[in-house]
């Protein structure tokens, strides 16, 4: 077992011999620390000095027990990475905590690597916002926030990302409306002149549209291309599309696009497919009836695309300097040597339930395992470039367009 090293410096054991009013009082006092040779008058050990096993965040108690404890967040409208427990449930306490892919393996990590840790939910633009730090991290809230994809560009310079667990498994995506099955703009278009409609709050930020290439013409896009916030666009409050449809941003940006306020939706590349909704489903966080058009009123053009992106998805992100990143990376590359890793990766999510044995990053103990197997143009379209789509046997139909496929004649 590894322990979580970079800035965690464990308590001695003397701390046990001390009562919470001895630790009541160096606080009050302020006389606790100094110099490293500075006695501290009514301790045990008289030659040291207590310290704490994590960052101390304003009004969280600090462990007192030598394992590091961590508060991280996230919300709940991204499975299956985090998202909470669906109908019927087996106890009254399944809706009390946050459930996913980020909460099995930093929970999965903290029994490998002797910390503690609470996950709490959070609102997305808590942790990181229109093109910023959220204030949750900026004021410490929490000492990281979890299941963010290590982009490329902005978020760089306002935070630190901790290592991935998971392949390059997040590639981009535009997606685009549909005309009686045929896209509004072809796959092999340059985008010269476009206006792209961005997720507010999500990855991929709008400045990494400029790193990808055009997966069908393999040339990078024009440069004068108008991206925009799904937020800065106004909805119709009425229509087929509604502004009254949307429940999060994802749904602002494709009720934007479905509007002709843009003529394409930059997005992840498996974001309608994470959106699917069973017959009857309805979901807190985006509209389950409008991303259950997907591939009949709109489609991806370009999938596949992976050039926005540093790494995979994270443990986790903290405010850059934090020292978060280098806290969990040591446990991180240990636990994922492990067979506990291997059946963590195993843990089934989402709807329909699935695991994580093709995103996790594999060690030996994938490797003897039969249910393990490469990537399926049939069940993950997304992670396929737009080029393999017609002989994959996808198109437009399917929510996946191929590069032959063109607008309707005008």
């Amino acid at each position: 077992m590894k322990a979580v090293a970079g800035m965690i410096i464990l308590a001695t054991p003397a701390m046990s011999q001390m009562t919470c009013g001895d630790m009541k009082g160096l606080y009050k006092s302020n006389n606790c620390c100094g110099l490293p040779d500075k006695v501290v008058e009514g301790a045990s050990m008289p030659s040291s000095c207590w310290q704490p096993a994590e960052a101390l965040l304003p009004g969280v108690m600090p462990s007192v027990n030598g394992r590091p404890k961590y508060i991280m967040a996230l919300d709940i409208d991204y499975p299956p990475y985090a998202y909470t427990k669906q109908a019927p449930f087996g106890s009254n306490t399944d809706l009390d905590s946050p459930v996913g892919v980020g909460v099995d393996m930093i929970k999965a990590m903290g029994e490998h690597c002797g910390f503690d840790v609470e996950v709490v939910q959070a609102h997305w633009s808590d942790c990181w916002g229109d093109g910023e730090i959220g204030q949750g991290l900026l004021q410490g809230w929490y000492h990281g926030c979890m299941t963010y994809t290590h982009a490329a560009a902005v978020r760089n310079r306002y935070l630190e990302f901790t290592n991935s667990w998971a392949r390059l498994n997040k590639p981009s995506g535009l997606l685009v409306k549909l005309v009686g099955g045929k896209p509004t703009l072809s796959g092999t278009d340059d985008l010269s002149g476009k206006t792209i409609v961005d997720v507010t709050g999500w990855a991929p930020t709008a400045d990494t549209l400029y790193f990808v290439k055009n997966q069908c013409t393999g040339e990078k896009y024009a440069s004068d291309f108008i991206i925009k916030s799904g937020d800065e666009m106004t909805l119709p409050t009425d229509g087929d599309y509604p502004a009254s449809m949307a429940k999060g941003p994802n749904d602002k940006a494709l009720l934007a696009l479905m509007n002709g306020l843009a003529d394409a939706m930059w997005v992840y590349g498996d974001q309608a497919a994470n959106y699917h909704c069973a017959d009857g489903e309805t979901q807190d966080g985006w509209n389950c009836d409008l991303w259950n058009k997907f591939g009949t009123d709109f489609a991806y053009i370009q999938s596949g695309m992976f050039g926005w992106m540093h790494n995979g998805t994270t443990v986790a992100i903290a405010k850059k300097g934090s020292g978060i990143a280098k806290a969990l990376d040591g446990c991180l590359a240990d636990f994922m040597q492990t067979k506990k890793f291997h059946e963590t990766c195993k843990i089934e999510h989402g709807n329909p339930p699935h695991n994580q044995l093709k995103t996790c990053i594999p060690n030996d103990y994938f490797m003897e395992d039969p249910d393990y197997k490469p990537d399926d143009i049939t069940k993950e379209q997304f992670m396929f470039p737009t080029s393999a789509m017609a002989d994959g046997g996808q198109s437009c139909a399917t929510g996946y367009c191929n590069c032959n496929e063109m607008p309707p004649a005008q």
